[in-house]
């Protein structure tokens, strides 16, 4: 049978494999801890046009509270997938809940803005054990065949997570005060996490012991086909490969979190739409974000190398964010900037899932899920770091097109990786046959 029957056959297996009640029910528990963890970390993005105001700081000062909570996100992405091994996940998962909470309970009350970055710094280093844990967790106890299912399901946090809290924050915005979004993170984030140290226990050891007994007999042939896996991606590919998808970890996240945090802003500023108004259009891109993982799915089966995947989205990335350029004025303005905003939304989407969910579950046999998956996390979070801060200044001094261009460069670049990556792979297959 040739390497593309395999794989066909491969993927076929993992479609349709079932998964057992306790593997769906801890699966429902890592996506309840996932998405609601978007609810203590976006409330002060989708309030900050209402926290400039309340507190009359500029889009770069704005930013720097989002840049701290980034860089101790990021950073510690990087550092806990080094670590989560050595964690007992039941209780860390359960603290960065608890500190979370709290952070978001003082930012909702206190009226310093010194303060307010500081509580945000912290609430992103408590918040960054989650990701890299919960892959971890996920790929040591659930089998092979489920992580197609996993993938998916984990890959609509982010978009279910966003849409809530910009949902939520448009109507405590219409009904009240923007702060009543973070009392609510406040009081939910504990509950969440009580249902998680219930729980845990016993589905995991049901899980465990699930997967042992079906993968077992198979260990012997299992093992023959790691080290024959490992063989073939030991070398300058599968080191290129990381930078690659590294790489694009950064830009990914620097145009989608670029986007998603200003998108209120620039409708204010280019078009005159009402604080509330803005955060409702803003729900399109987490809403169209939703269907990213099926596209990413979708892609992979036609498309096997992750490096190869990115570089088809980013293409298109590149082609909507300069279209924002020349969006126009107007009604018809902001129907074409919502349309780009969506398109991107659903790309850059699909690129995340593709990087940090799919790559370190289908690669765990070749890689370290929990610390790629952290460092791929981590390194997005790079990229948000620099959207904060780095688009807001760059807005004060050159304006929105300006940023938009941006986006597109960077996007262009990666097209241009994707293809050298390409001719560099090929080159080193030649090398390989002729050896």
């Amino acid at each position: 049978m040739t390497k593309k029957a395999d794989f066909k056959e491969e993927n076929a297996k993992r479609n349709t494999a079932k998964m057992s009640r306790s593997a769906v029910a801890l699966l429902f528990i890592c996506w309840l801890v996932y998405a609601c963890s978007y609810l203590g970390k976006l409330g002060y993005s989708a309030n900050i046009v209402n926290i400039e105001r309340d507190f009359g700081v500029t889009h770069a000062m704005a930013g720097v509270a989002s840049t701290l909570f980034f860089f101790a996100y990021g950073s510690g992405q990087i550092l806990n997938g080094v670590f989560c091994k050595k964690y007992n996940l039941k209780y860390v998962v359960f603290s960065a809940l608890l500190v979370s909470a709290a952070c978001n309970l003082l930012v909702g009350t206190v009226g310093n803005f010194t303060i307010i970055g500081a509580l945000w710094l912290i609430n992103g280093a408590a918040l960054s054990v989650l990701w890299p844990s919960l892959i971890r967790l996920l790929s040591e106890t659930l089998k092979a065949e489920d992580s197609p299912k996993v993938v998916v399901v984990m890959g609509t946090t982010v978009a279910a997570g966003t849409f809530a809290v910009y949902g939520l924050s448009a109507a405590f915005v219409a009904i009240g005060s923007y702060r009543m979004i973070f009392y609510l993170a406040a009081v939910l984030l504990p509950v969440i996490g009580i249902f998680w140290m219930v729980f845990y226990g016993k589905l995991t050891k049901e899980c465990i012991a699930e997967k042992i007994e079906e993968e077992g007999e198979e260990r012997e042939s299992s093992d023959i086909a790691v080290n024959n896996t490992g063989k073939r991606r030991i070398g300058k590919t599968m080191a290129v490969f990381i930078v690659a998808l590294g790489f694009f970890a950064v830009i990914t996240n620097l145009v989608k979190d670029g986007l998603t945090t200003w998108v209120p802003v620039i409708l204010k500023e280019r078009y005159g739409v009402p604080d509330s108004i803005g955060i409702i259009l803003t729900l399109v891109m987490p809403l169209l974000a939703l269907f990213g993982t099926a596209v990413a799915v979708s892609l992979n089966k036609k498309v096997r190398d992750f490096v190869d995947l990115c570089g088809i989205t980013f293409v298109f990335i590149a082609i909507l964010t300069f279209c924002l350029t020349i969006a126009g004025s107007g009604t018809t303005g902001i129907i074409i900037t919502l349309f780009c905003l969506a398109g991107v939304s659903l790309l850059t989407s699909a690129t995340n899932n593709a990087i940090t969910s799919m790559a370190p579950l289908y690669l765990k046999k070749e890689l370290n899920a929990g610390l790629f998956a952290g460092t791929m996390n981590g390194l997005c979070y790079v990229g948000s770091t620099l959207s904060a801060y780095g688009l807001g200044a760059f807005a004060d001094g050159l304006g929105w097109n300006a940023v938009f261009l941006l986006l597109a460069a960077a996007s262009a670049l990666c097209v241009v990786l994707s293809a050298s990556y390409s001719i560099f792979k090929a080159k080193a297959k030649k090398a390989v046959k002729k050896s």
